[in-house]
C-alpha cells in the first residue's frame, strides 16, 4: 500500500482542521506559516505506546513584545495561558498552532499525523 506524499498529508490535515474548527482555510494557513523557530518553541513531545500523544510549546505573541504563551495540546484536551483560553475557555490561535505542530512532529517522527476524529474536545 502506497502512502500519501507528505505535502498531500499536510494539505488534507489543514483542510480537515479548518472544517473541524469552522474556520476559513486561509486563517488556518496564516497560522501554519506563522510557525518558525523564532515564533514557536517546542518544549516537550509526549510519547506513549509508540505514538506522539501531545506536545507542549511556547508561542510568541504577535502583538506584545517579549510575551510568550504556553500551550499544551493532546488527546484529552488543550490548555493555553493566554487570556482568551484562560478566561473564555476558547480554542485560541495558540492551541491551533499547537495542533499543527503536534501533527507535523508526529508526521515527521512517526510517519503518521494526528487523527482529528480522536480529539473529542475539538468537537465540544
Amino acid at each position: 500500500m502506497r502512502q500519501q506524499p507528505i505535502d498531500e498529508e499536510i494539505r488534507q490535515f489543514l483542510l480537515s482542521l479548518a472544517k473541524a474548527l469552522g474556520m476559513r482555510v486561509e486563517d488556518v494557513l496564516d497560522l501554519y506559516f506563522y510557525v518558525s523557530p523564532a515564533t514557536v518553541r517546542l518544549v516537550e513531545v509526549v510519547e506513549q505506546g509508540g505514538e506522539i500523544v501531545g506536545v507542549r510549546l511556547a508561542v510568541k505573541s504577535r502583538k506584545r513584545t517579549d510575551v510568550w504563551y504556553y500551550t499544551s495540546v493532546g488527546l484529552y484536551g488543550a490548555k493555553c495561558t493566554c487570556r482568551g483560553n484562560a478566561v473564555g475557555g476558547k480554542i485560541c490561535r495558540h492551541i491551533i498552532i499547537g495542533l499543527i505542530t503536534w501533527h507535523m512532529s508526529s508526521l515527521l517522527k512517526k510517519g503518521r499525523g494526528v487523527d482529528l476524529s480522536r480529539l473529542a474536545w475539538l468537537k465540544s
